[in-house]
Formats: structure tokens, C-alpha cells, sequence
């Protein structure tokens, strides 16, 4: 089962859209990393069936971990950003985002990172 990693600017990740990181807030750190990009459209390949699976989000943005060369992306949606199942340097990378935000890393039961 997936776990997932929120940035949030909310008291409890599930009310962001109260409190939300603005699709302008979230394009502008990710511009301003340097290391990250918006990408529309991620991939993957179910490992059982071998299907093709696709998700598809205009403001969604991905890293590639220059310590792993793994990719993984960044889903923006209703005022906050997911990331599911992160590594160390993952949720580094949330971290940093979030100090640019004026927001936070909290997990899928509101303990914060």
C-alpha cells in the first residue's frame, strides 16, 4: 500500500484547499529549484500485467535524485503537493520546497517530517 507525503501550508493536510499553495506559488518553486521541472504526463508500467499507465496533471512537476538517478514526481492538487512512498532525499527535497512555500511535510496521519 502507498504511502504519501503532503506539502501543506493547511493545520491538517486533508483541509489545504482552505489554506492552499497556489498553482502560481507552486510553479515559481519549481522554477526557482533549478533541479525540477513541470511534467504533465508521468508513466509507468504495472510490474503484473505489464499495462501502461498514465497520469495525466498540468501542474504536476518531477526530480530526478541525482543520488539515486531515480524519478519521481511531484502531484499538485487542491492546494497541496503528494509525493507517495519517498525516499530520504525525497522528502529532503519536500522540505526545501516547503521552506519556499511558507508550508510544511506532513504524512497520510498528520505527523510532521
Amino acid at each position: 500500500m502507498a504511502y504519501e507525503l503532503h506539502i501543506t501550508k493547511a493545520a491538517e493536510w486533508s483541509r489545504s484547499s482552505q489554506n492552499p499553495i497556489t498553482e502560481a506559488e507552486w510553479t515559481a518553486a519549481v522554477a526557482a529549484d533549478g533541479q525540477m521541472r513541470m511534467d504533465a504526463v508521468a508513466t509507468a508500467e504495472n510490474p503484473l500485467t505489464h499495462e501502461t499507465i498514465e497520469v495525466r496533471n498540468p501542474f504536476m512537476a518531477s526530480w530526478i535524485d541525482p543520488n539515486s538517478n531515480s524519478k519521481h514526481y511531484f502531484y499538485y492538487s487542491r492546494g497541496k503537493v503528494t509525493v507517495k512512498n519517498p525516499s530520504e532525499d525525497v522528502i529532503n527535497k519536500m522540505k526545501a520546497l516547503a521552506a519556499m512555500l511558507g508550508a510544511r511535510v506532513v504524512g497520510d496521519e498528520g505527523e510532521s517530517y
